[in-house]
């Protein structure tokens, strides 16, 4: 009686848990090209620009409803280009990190080499991403690129374009 009991029991709670694991599913969603800008004047060293990315998650994620829940959130690549026919100074490495909504600054890129103002600089993504979930339903992203100027100064204003692609695991 008791063996029947516990095999009843075992079966009930696997069903259980089976029914209250919900289905997961990646989205891949990549951003539209953002601006990045450091305003001039620039000095030799490190020098920051920043862009913040405002969106809805409907619009990103398909048939997002309140029902389905952000299981995990990765940047999967990270790509900075050069303006066509802007003046860029010699730079150096380049540093990415992301501040989601209300939480802190955390590390996600590097470009370890100098930048090449005359093609797409893919920036190695870090391996160990905070969890960036809660931030992500914030949709409010803004992303900080520190970087070295290798002449003693530059006047103007430098700017590029960030795209990125994340991937996002959702629960229904």
């Amino acid at each position: 009686m008791k063996n029947g009991l516990y095999i009843v029991l075992i079966i009930f709670s696997s069903y259980l848990f089976v029914s209250c694991t919900g289905e997961v599913k990646t989205h891949t969603i990549k951003s539209p090209t953002l601006k990045l800008i450091a305003a001039g004047p620039m000095f030799e060293g490190s020098n920051t620009a920043t862009v913040t990315w405002s969106y809805k998650l409907e619009k990103l994620v398909p048939k997002f409803t309140k029902e389905i829940q952000i299981e995990d959130f990765r940047i999967s690549s990270i790509t900075i280009k050069p303006i066509k026919d802007a003046d860029y100074p010699e730079i150096g490495k380049i540093v990415m990190e992301l501040k989601p909504g209300n939480q802190g600054m955390s590390r996600v890129g590097l470009l370890e080499g100098n930048f090449d103002k005359n093609k797409l600089n893919e920036l190695t993504i870090a391996t160990n991403q905070e969890d960036f979930k809660e931030g992500f339903t914030e949709e409010r992203l803004t992303f900080v690129v520190d970087f070295d100027l290798k002449v003693e100064e530059f006047f103007d204003d430098i700017k590029f374009e960030l795209d990125l692609t994340f991937e996002v695991k959702t629960k229904i």
